[in-house]
């Protein structure tokens, strides 16, 4: 089949270089060496996994000639964000479903996100949480979409297929950077991360096992999501979502999970957000200190950014 050459390629984001790895970093955790593939550094707002999720993504509605970007996320969503800002950059107009319609008359209980979201110019629909659980089949959604011409959908969180597709090249990159690890740990919301992690390793055949550290209560749907993303692979790497280490819930904290999001920083001189990263690696130091990750394994845990929602200062 002869190739479009009108075909768009690649999406020169938002001036960074996007062929340009990010760094591993080698740091002692509790006496046990833990590389950190430091996707915090790949961009200051669509930072870390959002950058990576939505690259293939962009490609593709380019191609498709679509002009609007449509997308779901809460008040403190980074995904939201990193929406808007990549819309605005590559010339998309952009729309924001959000959870929660008292929000709609209220901008004294908006989050900093919001703000920062409608600055950028997306335009922001605030749905009841029984129509947001419906997604695009909630009559408010399907009606919103009527009126945008050329609609370019992404999930909630930005994963599809063409997300972990992104989310993938972490671990070819990772391949020419550092050996081999044993352990990948990353945090999970909807899961996208980690499956575009599992399809790296899958790709790169490692003998690695690759563990999702939960950041909210009750993952089965997550679970069976991700599941799905893997029903056609043959052998596919082992994989495990981690439910001991959410505190509480979806943005919620405890005083210890503070302190140790602060002691990190102080140790290692970089920020961890606080609603994913400081979990995850959180439950990857509680792994080490039960000697459950030891000397003899060469654990490495991904930064996925975050930080523009905040940190435990």
């Amino acid at each position: 089949m002869q190739k479009n050459l009108n075909q768009v390629t690649e999406i020169p984001l938002f001036a960074m270089k996007a062929n340009t790895a990010t760094p591993c970093q080698t740091i002692d955790l509790h006496g046990v060496q833990v590389v950190v593939k430091r996707e915090d550094l790949n961009h200051p707002i669509v930072q870390g996994n959002k950058l990576r999720k939505l690259k293939y993504n962009l490609i593709e509605a380019k191609n498709q000639q679509k002009h609007h970007l449509l997308t779901f996320g809460g008040a403190y969503s980074n995904h939201l964000l990193a929406t808007a800002f990549a819309a605005k950059k590559c010339g998309f107009k952009a729309t924001g479903i959000v959870r929660g319609n008292e929000l709609a008359y209220n901008q004294a209980v908006w989050s900093e996100t919001l703000f920062r979201c409608q600055r950028l110019g997306m335009n922001l629909l605030f749905v009841s949480r029984a129509d947001y659980r419906l997604k695009e089949q909630a009559e408010v959604v399907k009606s919103q979409l009527a009126h945008i011409d050329r609609s370019f959908v992404l999930p909630e969180g930005g994963t599809n297929a063409l997300a972990i597709k992104g989310v993938a090249e972490i671990v070819a990159e990772i391949e020419q950077q550092t050996k081999t690890p044993t352990h990948i740990f990353c945090p999970v919301g909807t899961g996208g991360t980690l499956a575009g992690l599992v399809q790296g390793v899958a790709e790169q055949q490692w003998l690695c096992q690759v563990f999702g550290v939960s950041v909210l209560q009750g993952l089965q749907s997550v679970k069976d999501e991700v599941k799905q993303w893997f029903k056609d692979m043959k052998n596919p790497p082992t994989w495990k979502i981690l439910d001991d280490f959410h505190c509480g819930g979806y943005a919620k904290t405890t005083p210890e999970l503070v302190r140790f999001g602060i002691t990190f920083e102080q140790q290692h001189g970089f920020s961890l957000d606080k609603i994913y990263n400081n979990k995850s690696f959180y439950a990857l130091a509680q792994l080490i200190k039960s000697g459950q990750i030891t000397n003899a394994d060469r654990p490495l845990i991904i930064h996925t950014g975050g930080l523009q929602g905040g940190v435990n200062t």
